[in-house]
């Protein structure tokens, strides 16, 4: 009877140091866990919405927390299997929409908010900068639809390098008839 009570008291004294371990490094069952999480450690939220708005190169799940004045985007990466982590490696910070309409580009996408009721898309004006000719030239633009709550993102095209220097030069946004209704300089 000794020996199964010493079996019974390691199994256990095992199960809750893997426990605390997974605890302590930040494990977490799904990826809107470690959102929240996230939303702790930073000192926000919590969010009045969460939405993802997709996977990065990585497989990191990206979740966007919407606030009234502005948003956030928490990556999630899968871990050990059944577990997911935070990634500090993508978080880009809290984005304040002060203005009408704000647009970023955060290595794989598009995000944004928009405070124009009518709007249902805008088209992103995407620049990079040339070092050879010291200047900005345009790459493309990208037209996005705009969601209930004003926040629109969009995965960027393979062919863009990901690097600091791109960014959005401008945002136009369309009501439902396809008239622009304001355009905001960046």
């Amino acid at each position: 009877m000794k020996r199964k009570k010493q079996i019974v008291r390691n199994v256990i004294l095992i199960a809750l140091t893997a426990l605390l371990f997974l605890w302590q490094g930040g494990y977490h069952l799904t990826p809107e866990r470690v959102f929240r999480s996230a939303e702790k450690a930073e000192w926000l939220g919590p969010a009045q919405e969460v939405m993802e708005i997709g996977t990065r190169g990585d497989d990191c799940l990206c979740f966007v927390g919407i606030e009234q004045e502005g948003f956030y985007v928490v990556s999630a990466k899968p871990s050990m299997g059944i577990f997911w982590k935070h990634t500090n490696e993508h978080w880009a910070g809290y984005f304040p929409v002060k203005e009408k309409t704000r647009a970023w580009i955060l290595e794989d996408f598009i995000v944004g908010q928009t405070k124009e009721p009518e709007a249902v898309e805008v088209v992103c004006v995407v620049e990079e900068w040339k070092s050879e000719k010291n200047e900005w030239q345009e790459v493309g633009r990208y037209t996005i639809p705009v969601g209930e709550n004003g926040f629109f993102s969009m995965a960027l095209d393979s062919y863009v390098p990901r690097t600091m220097n791109y960014w959005v030069k401008e945002v136009i946004c369309k009501n439902a008839a396809g008239e622009v209704i304001a355009v905001n300089k960046q």
